[in-house]
């Protein structure tokens, strides 16, 4: 997901582009091409095996704790090979162009498990089954995400995290005013209007810096209000995006983003960063995020205690909802020359179950894996623990469970519901037309076989 900030990063990507795979790269200052040794040579020359572990833009702390608790303990334990980690803002479409030139790094991380379904048509991305299986991580990953990752019952990527999204909430503003967590559309609408003559924005949520974040909001309300189950129905194709139960989920929530309770209908030109602001200064008693925000707000939170709760049901007839889903994936170039060794780093994420709690309560992503509790450290706080063991239950038992659109949605679809929810907002897209559009772009990809099932 959803979920980069700054850049920092100062990284030339096209000149990375070949670089992982053995093959010539252009030093763009200079136009100079150079051709790199093979592996095969490097091999015999005693060189380390280096791979370019290629994800999304991230900012200065979020690469030192992946340094910390990832790369430099494994580049440590393999005297051999050497990892690198390399990033961009817009890295989906620099992977894009540069595996599509037989190019790129060695090891790719992705958005969701539904973009690798373009990959895996192209043989760009190994199946990593047998690699799987062999050590045995089919039986450590939570089914329902490793699920997520097969593609005609193979498994392409692995899911690199796992995260919901929460309605989170000020403890103590909560506690002045006498309001309850709502778990229902009354209950909440009662605490927006109540905030909203208190002069306060009820619920911060800012994209005009990120648009794809649009994608939570809607995600929430199609669950929310429609249902896991039909929500289920419409991804295997059994049911349309235009049937009743999902106009009434988007008319539901663009009737909230009309009566000011997102953002005070601003949130088209409001930033997340000050979306999160509001919250932090107390001008907004709730905020609609993910938990990948669990290190942010421990950082930046030090006036108020804070929760978070399942996003309150929109309808009678659903449970309140957490939409849940794998946060990013990670693949391997078919075009590497070292996939041994790239699959032994993915391998080295997942059993390394006491790096995984420290950096967990440093601010990374949990694995989807059971995790020993008495792993963490004291740093931890309480408010983490009570949402990771949300995360804990709801994965076991995922009847109140929703889906996030960057885990099942396939790739053009929710690129067109996420760019255009904020015209139906603005009164330029109606609500029949929005979801027309999407369902016959659901039902060509649907078609051409590129929509993962849904369990």
């Amino acid at each position: 997901m959803k979920k980069v900030l700054s850049v920092v990063l100062s990284m030339v990507i096209v000149s990375m582009a070949f670089t992982g795979c053995g093959k010539e790269k252009k030093d763009e200052t200079t136009g100079k091409v150079e051709e790199n040794n093979s592996a095969e040579e490097k091999e015999e020359s005693g060189e380390k095996k280096k791979l370019v572990w290629f994800t999304e833009q991230m900012d200065d702390q979020q690469y030192e704790k992946w340094m910390k608790y990832v790369v430099t303990p494994f580049n440590e334990s393999h005297p051999d090979i050497e990892v690198e980690i390399s990033a961009s803002a817009d890295y989906e479409q620099v992977l894009k162009v540069q595996l599509a030139a037989d190019g790129g790094p060695d090891i790719c991380n992705m958005g969701g498990p539904s973009i690798t379904s373009e990959y895996v048509k192209g043989n760009k991305i190994l199946d990593l089954t047998e690699y799987v299986e062999k050590a045995g991580l089919d039986k450590k990953i939570f089914k329902w995400a490793l699920d997520s990752c097969r593609i005609d019952n193979k498994i392409y990527s692995l899911p690199n995290s796992y995260e919901a999204l929460l309605l989170w909430y000020n403890k103590d503003v909560f506690k002045e005013n006498g309001w309850e967590v709502p778990v229902n559309y009354e209950e909440l609408s009662a605490i927006c209007e109540d905030a909203q003559s208190k002069g306060l924005v009820p619920i911060a949520f800012g994209t005009s810096d990120f648009k794809a974040i649009n994608e939570q909001f809607v995600g929430v309300a199609l669950c929310a209000y429609a249902g896991r189950e039909n929500v289920k129905k419409a991804l295997n194709g059994e049911i349309k995006w235009t049937d009743p139960v999902f106009q009434e989920a988007i008319t539901r929530l663009n009737d909230m983003w009309q009566k000011g309770w997102i953002m005070d209908k601003k949130s088209h030109a409001v930033s997340q960063d000050d979306a999160n602001s509001f919250f932090y200064n107390q001008n907004s008693p709730m905020v609609m995020t993910g938990t990948w925000n669990l290190g942010t707000f421990a950082n930046q939170i030090s006036d108020f205690s804070y929760g978070a709760a399942p996003f309150p049901a929109l309808s009678d007839d659903v449970p309140p909802t957490v939409c849940m889903g794998a946060g990013g994936v990670v693949a391997i170039n078919a075009n590497t020359k070292y996939p041994d060794e790239c699959f032994e780093f993915i391998n080295f994420l997942f059993n390394n179950e006491e790096l995984q709690a420290q950096a967990v309560a440093d601010g990374l992503q949990p694995l989807p894996m059971d995790m020993d509790e008495s792993l963490y450290p004291d740093t931890l706080l309480d408010v983490d623990k009570e949402i990771l063991g949300m995360l804990e239950e709801t994965q076991k038992n995922l009847d109140s469970a929703g889906y996030v659109m960057w885990t099942y949605w396939p790739a053009e679809t929710r690129q067109y519901m996420m760019d255009n929810i904020e015209n139906v907002y603005l009164g330029n897209l109606s609500v029949e037309d929005y979801l027309e559009k999407a369902n016959s772009i659901f039902e060509k990809e649907f078609e051409s076989g590129t929509v993962i099932p849904v369990s």
